[in-house]
């Protein structure tokens, strides 16, 4: 290779160059282009983690947790649901679902009807409707069916039969209550079919209590407490509970909360239960504070004046 002499130009490093032979420019471009993909990325992470928990909290309040799409809940639907499902039609496929219970109510199919509403409300669990509707039908409807399925000549046998379809009823409402504990209506429903078709009063007054102190329940289901107290046999449990609810309050301008009846189940139970005269809310032979409301006045509709005939045009002459 020739010296370079004096008629050829010594070539230079550039003044930027780094030892290894690349450019700072470029290798300063590199850093700074890494920098900023890594600044993005951590900027993604934190915004990622605030959206993943937004969703997370919204699933949690309507209850969408509760929906899998199990191996079982697949084989009672067909291909086309199943797509549907994954595209987010939920509340529509539920909507199908619960339009066939009625056909399947009508033809006493109540094997059916349970799956219909089982999948019903596992598609949308906070809708109470579908849990409240969904009881009836077993507990009632398909109870009632069964105790009068003349065709089972074992009395003992219908009598089991109605008693299985009650307890699916009761255990719908029991999931509904879960996915919904903020509803009145789901606790108050639980109560009266453990009244009406368990006699277990104990545990429907618990209910009731529990629906009382939900928002929006009526005045009137205070005194279903105090009610299935006393007929669940916990005379002591009623009277207190009726004390302390005429004592709550010195204000009986309120008849939403019957306070003629409060004072008739306090005086009832002072009489069974022998509390002394000392202890007793009222006297014995004392006048009575409250009195019921008076019933609405019915009046007479008016006679209406006789329809006046309308004359009829009569025919052009020919």
């Amino acid at each position: 290779m020739p010296t370079p002499g004096p008629d050829i130009p010594r070539i230079s490093p550039a003044p930027d160059a780094a030892p290894g032979g690349a450019p700072f420019g470029l290798r300063f471009r590199w850093t700074r282009s890494v920098g900023l993909a890594v600044a993005g990325l951590l900027a993604w992470g934190v915004v990622k983690v605030h959206w993943e928990e937004r969703i997370a909290k919204e699933q949690e309040a309507y209850r969408y947790h509760g929906f899998v799409l199990t191996r079982d809940l697949g084989d009672q639907l067909s291909q086309g649901t199943v797509f549907a499902l994954l595209g987010g039609l939920r509340a529509v496929v539920a909507n199908i679902f619960w339009i066939q219970v009625t056909g399947a109510w009508q033809d006493r199919e109540w094997s059916r009807v349970r799956t219909l509403v089982n999948l019903a409300t596992t598609l949308q669990p906070r809708f109470p409707l579908f849990w409240t509707m969904g009881a009836w039908q077993l507990a009632w409807n398909a109870s009632v069916d069964k105790m009068e399925n003349r065709a089972e000549k074992s009395a003992a046998r219908r009598a089991l039969d109605a008693r299985f379809w009650v307890l699916q009823g009761k255990e719908i409402l029991e999931r509904g209550i879960k996915n919904n504990p903020e509803k009145y209506d789901l606790w108050f429903n639980l109560g009266w079919l453990e009244d009406q078709k368990l006699g277990d009063y104990l545990a429907a007054a618990r209910n009731f209590q529990e629906a009382f102190n939900r928002p929006g329940a009526p005045k009137y289901l205070e005194r279903f407490i105090g009610y299935d107290l006393e007929k669940g046999g916990d005379l002591t449990g009623a009277y207190a509970y009726w004390k302390k609810l005429w004592l709550s309050t010195t204000d009986r301008s309120d008849r939403t909360r019957a306070w003629d009846k409060v004072e008739t189940k306090i005086r009832e139970l002072e009489e069974k239960l022998h509390i002394p005269a000392a202890d007793r809310i009222f006297a014995p032979g004392s006048p009575r504070q409250t009195e019921p409301p008076p019933l609405p006045t019915l009046r007479r509709a008016a006679p209406q004046p006789a329809a006046q005939p309308t004359s009829v045009p009569a025919a052009p002459a020919e």
